[in-house]
């Protein structure tokens, strides 16, 4: 069934095209414009008495900064044989290696993933993800013995739009892309989510927790906000 509050319309942009999706919101009251750096798309939200065209003359009035978000998410960095990438901030070649065995190998210049089934991306996915759980629980552990702070539960996060979370009952979650970046800002993040759970809000004492779980904690809101889309742009398609 055709989604009636939805419209897709397209920007020219070069040899493509930006996708503009225009979205009915009965709860809005004006236009809203953001950037799903997911889909690559722009994201216009508009109250339902306003029309789909209108919403998309918007989305044009305001295409340069639609571009400017786009832009800053190419080129996508695709995982594949031979490519370089970023891994726990170090620069990293990835090599495939046909094997009996599946397995992934760290290395000061190199990832190589081992699989005879042609399923290197998924083997290096699943690698990734048991890595960065791991590194999260045993700083966890550390930071929990420091502000007395017990996490019920640690989850991975998908999210293209925040790095952490955590909720009331002590469950905290963690944007797996991480594991592409320093870990001492994976720490920073993870410090920032328990501190939460103490001070709910960003009062002095809340920095006054994270400082004291993380020092020189702005270095890594600095290289999040330089480098974060970075993070983004890695893709296994």
């Amino acid at each position: 069934m055709k989604n009636r509050s939805n419209k897709n319309y397209k920007i020219p942009y070069k040899h493509k095209e930006i996708e503009i999706i225009i979205k009915k919101n009965k709860l809005s009251r004006s236009y809203k414009l953001t950037f799903d750096k997911k889909r690559l798309s722009g994201l216009v939200s508009i109250p339902k008495h306003i029309s789909f065209s209108e919403g998309y003359t918007f989305a044009q009035e305001n295409s340069n900064w639609i571009i400017e978000q786009y832009n800053e998410m190419m080129p996508l960095i695709i995982i594949k044989n031979g490519g370089n990438i970023y891994f726990e901030g170090e620069k990293r070649k990835i090599v495939y290696l046909n094997g009996k065995k599946s397995n992934v190998e760290l290395c000061d210049k190199s990832i190589i993933i081992s699989n005879n089934k042609n399923a290197h991306k998924k083997i290096f996915y699943k690698w990734i993800k048991k890595r960065i759980s791991e590194k999260t629980k045993l700083t966890v552990i550390n930071f929990s013995k420091v502000i007395n702070v017990k996490i019920r539960n640690i989850k991975l996060s998908n999210s293209f739009s925040y790095w952490g979370s955590c909720n009331s009952n002590n469950d905290i979650s963690i944007n797996w892309r991480l594991a592409f970046a320093p870990p001492l800002v994976l720490e920073y993040i993870i410090a920032h989510e328990m501190s939460h759970l103490v001070e709910f809000n960003h009062s002095k004492k809340f920095w006054t927790l994270v400082d004291e779980l993380v020092p020189k904690r702005k270095s890594k809101e600095a290289w999040l906000k330089k480098n974060g889309n970075y993070l983004y742009r890695v893709r296994f398609n």
